[in-house]
């Protein structure tokens, strides 16, 4: 458990730095984008009769 708060404590330091809050808002909006994409392509293949 200790090293998973370490972990943490760590990611909240990085956060707190310019570049991490940068790198932080970019991996945020990669991941939606990602989801958003593939969210995307399953209702094409669900209306589509794909699946």
């Amino acid at each position: 458990m200790r090293k998973l708060y370490g972990y943490i404590r760590t990611w909240r330091a990085y956060v707190r730095t310019p570049k991490g809050s940068h790198d932080t808002r970019d991996y945020g909006r990669a991941l939606l984008l990602i989801a958003a994409t593939v969210l995307l392509v399953w209702l094409l293949l669900y209306i589509g009769g794909g699946f």
